[in-house]
């Protein structure tokens, strides 16, 4: 019995003296003198899992102006098809890096509660409803507001292609038997951007899917277009994998949506990797 005691102390002792050796030359465990690597971030566990990584801080926006403030961006006259209504919009640059419209020389001969809203693509006259637009602004009768704050175009609202105006349901909700057009583009203005491109050399490189970066690229004619969203897939590993920032990844997708402090992405929802499609 008193030996067994004696040889079970003995590989106590071995034990500690092996793990504190391990704790004091931790480095050449790892090749030379190098330190002891720090743990990745990755996303492994997904968006729904739990994780204590600490993430990294997201940098903040700058609210440099791209243009001297009080410069036009953008005007355009939004007219009619009959040409009996018109609105005339020019976008100004702010101060703070964001953009007003300001809107003047309202003309109808049939007024009505109506809507400007920015869209992101080329309109046509009687176009339906648009799910997504940007700084919407609703009147009655005939004169319309001064100005339109664009706050929620961002920075760089260039990708907006067209404002348009849209005929509304009555103020009380009710749609009169006479306007059967509530609803359908009226008129129409081609907004002509004169904002300088903050990536005029992006390229777009594929790299291998990762942790993080599951999803499916889709090409044409060899150059990516297209990329599908993943079950776990984050804004900083996708960019990674694309060679691009987070930024630059945003700037093409101007309705990018992310969801928590990491930044994950929409599953199921379709990015654009093609600059010239923004």
């Amino acid at each position: 019995m008193e030996r067994r005691t004696r040889t079970i102390a003995a590989l106590g002792a071995t034990a500690v003296a092996v793990s504190t050796m391990l704790v004091l030359s931790s480095c050449s465990l790892f090749g030379g003198d190098d330190a002891v690597p720090a743990p990745t971030r990755t996303a492994a566990a997904g968006p729904d899992g739990g994780s204590s990584d600490a993430t990294e801080p997201v940098p903040t926006p700058t609210t440099s102006p791209v243009l001297t403030p009080g410069s036009v961006a953008a005007e355009t006259e939004v007219v009619s098809k009959s040409g009996d209504t018109s609105l005339h919009v020019r976008i100004v640059q702010r101060p703070d890096g964001l953009f007003d419209a300001e809107l003047s020389d309202y003309r109808t001969t049939n007024p009505q509660p109506i809507a400007l809203q920015f869209r992101h693509r080329p309109a046509a006259y009687a176009d339906g409803y648009d799910t997504v637009v940007r700084s919407q602004v609703q009147w009655s009768g005939t004169s319309a507001p001064v100005k339109v704050p664009l706050d929620d175009a961002g920075r760089t609202p260039d990708y907006l292609s067209s404002a348009v105006l849209v005929p509304m349901p009555n103020e009380d909700g009710s749609e009169s038997d006479d306007r059967p057009w509530v609803g359908s583009v009226l008129a129409i203005g081609a907004l002509d951007w004169r904002l300088p491109n903050p990536y005029p050399q992006l390229e777009v490189t594929v790299g291998k899917a990762r942790p993080g970066a599951y999803g499916w690229v889709r090409d044409a004619d060899g150059a990516p277009r297209t990329y599908g969203v993943s079950h776990g897939d984050e804004l900083s590993t996708v960019s990674e994998r694309f060679g691009v920032t987070p930024a630059q990844l945003r700037w093409m997708n101007p309705y990018l949506e992310t969801r928590g402090a990491e930044e994950w992405l929409l599953e199921g929802t379709t990015l654009n990797l093609d600059p010239a499609k923004r």
